[in-house]
């Protein structure tokens, strides 16, 4: 199992499964989709995946990862919905996924159940709006960007104007 670059070849061997909990492959070339494997890294904190040439779908198993807590993934070619099984990364404090090639709605459980985030960057995803209400309750949210989404509906809630989020830079 693994990733495959041009001049590089990243093993998730079991061996070093339990030792993992970072790992940034930004800007590696890296081909191919993500391998569900991944999720067997069960301390992993963060996972950055930005400026790759990964593609497919989300392995659901991600999911899984209860102690990640930043989530890059942008400027890929990542297609489909974003799994249904991610609203249990509760943990999560950055998430960006910008430049990819999603389908579907923006989930609500992005700004439902993610009370921990801090950043999220979803610009050019391919989603589609509506942009979900936000749950008052991200008092650690400082940075949204959303933008360039399929369809009509993108604008953001009255309810995300009127709410008090302390640490957004507005």
């Amino acid at each position: 199992m693994g990733f495959y670059a041009t001049r590089q070849h990243v093993c998730f061997s079991p061996s070093c499964l339990c030792l993992c909990i970072c790992s940034s492959l930004l800007g590696n070339r890296l081909t191919g989709s993500i391998p569900g494997e991944l999720a067997n890294l069960r301390n992993l904190t963060s996972l950055i995946l930005d400026n790759n040439d990964l593609f497919g779908t989300l392995p659901a198993a991600l999911g899984n990862l209860s102690k990640i807590e930043r989530l890059h993934l942008s400027s890929n070619k990542f297609t489909g919905e974003i799994p249904e099984v991610f609203a249990r990364l509760t943990s999560l404090k950055e998430f960006r996924i910008s430049d990819n090639n999603f389908t579907g709605q923006i989930p609500d459980f992005i700004f439902q159940n993610w009370t921990n985030l801090e950043q999220i960057y979803m610009e050019g995803s391919g989603l589609s709006g509506p942009i979900p209400s936000i749950n008052a309750t991200l008092e650690n949210l400082e940075y949204i960007i959303i933008s360039d989404l399929n369809g009509a509906e993108t604008s953001f809630p009255q309810l995300f104007i009127n709410i008090s989020l302390p640490k957004l830079d507005r």
